[in-house]
């Protein structure tokens, strides 16, 4: 006979995860701003050399952030950290639910519903 023990979850904070940084280090639309600005037919190797530049910048910045990231988590603590999740959280929903009733209302003007 096997004997095993069910532990329950209940540390209660973590519940839900929002993939924030992501997105906002690498989307799709940053993305596709840096292919259309290195345009060899439209941009000249200066322009694009000051894209690069640009890039490269934000990248530094980005790995700097990610760096102190460890020492950011022991100054604010696990209350601040959990605060701070919080409130990204619901800016996160308020950006979701901004964003499909900006949709919807087009949608609805679109097709001469109002």
């Amino acid at each position: 006979m096997v004997n095993f023990s069910l532990k329950t979850y209940k540390d209660y904070r973590h519940v839900t995860i929002f993939p924030v940084a992501i997105p906002s280090i690498a989307s799709p639309g940053a993305i596709m701003a840096v292919v259309l600005l290195t345009d060899n037919h439209i941009y000249t190797i200066r322009e694009q050399a000051i894209t690069t530049v640009l890039v490269l910048f934000v990248v530094f910045i980005t790995m700097l952030f990610l760096l102190l990231a460890s020492k950011v988590q022991k100054l604010i603590g696990e209350y601040g950290i959990t605060v701070i999740s919080k409130i990204m959280g619901m800016l996160l929903a308020s950006y979701a639910i901004q964003s499909i009733l900006s949709g919807l209302y087009g949608f609805f003007n679109k097709h001469g519903i109002t």
